[in-house]
């Protein structure tokens, strides 16, 4: 169905929209855009022009208030003067893809460069993904409703976001103020819902890599 079609091509081309628990495992927040979906799907009147007014507004207020909340990051990450450096890889600069532990899709970051940037380097860097994955799934969403008058998505969509970032490091360094702790550590650990569910076996994946690398080595050690 169209509905199917606009939530698959959401997860996988915007992952970073996804609910994040920075610390891992579950969060129940990330059941209430589901739950107002579904609550839309079966009471609300998609048909009245009241009612997709209403949804476009909302929408348009949501992404509103995102690019609000972007404006006063880039302001204070920009005028952030701290020296301190960090030395990170491109991929820890980039927001992690859902499926990614499950699809094995995940480089060796041994032996990944890493480039030394300072916190508000590194911070823009972040904040710049992050910026260009929002506005890709603004013109998605967008586009799924001039196509097939969908509307569900654009209220969830919104809601994603705006919970999202509540948990959002730059959010809580930047914004609430929150004082120096292993979640808002640089790198930023961020982890999807998928992590909990896939963490367990990608353990095991790296126990039996690793076993398999001793072994190898013994053997060129011995010859």
């Amino acid at each position: 169905s169209v509905r199917f079609c606009c939530w698959a091509v959401l997860a996988q081309t915007c992952p970073s929209q996804r609910p994040i628990k920075m610390s891992g495992g579950f969060k129940p927040t990330m059941l209430v855009p589901l739950l107002v979906g579904l609550i839309m799907k079966n009471s609300v009147d998609t048909e009245s022009e009241d009612n997709i007014n209403l949804i476009r507004r909302f929408f348009v207020f949501g992404k509103i208030l995102e690019f609000l909340i972007f404006g006063i990051l880039y302001v204070r990450v920009s005028g952030n003067e701290s020296e301190e450096t960090i030395s990170v890889t491109e991929k820890e600069m980039q927001p992690q893809h859902p499926l990614a532990k499950m699809l094995e899709a995940e480089e060796e970051e041994e032996q990944a460069e890493k480039e030394t940037l300072t916190h508000s380097q590194y911070d823009m860097r972040v904040l710049m993904g992050e910026f260009k994955q929002m506005i890709m799934q603004t013109c998605i969403i967008t586009l799924f409703h001039a196509q097939f008058g969908v509307l569900i998505p654009m209220v969830v969509s919104v809601l994603m976001a705006l919970l999202n970032k509540i948990d959002n490091p730059l959010v809580r360094i930047y914004i609430l103020h929150h004082g120096p702790c292993a979640d808002l550590k640089r790198p930023f650990k961020q982890k999807s819902a998928f992590d909990s569910l896939m963490g367990n076996q990608t353990k095991k994946k790296k126990k039996e890599k690793g076993k398999g690398n001793k072994k190898s080595r013994r053997k060129t050690k011995e010859n």
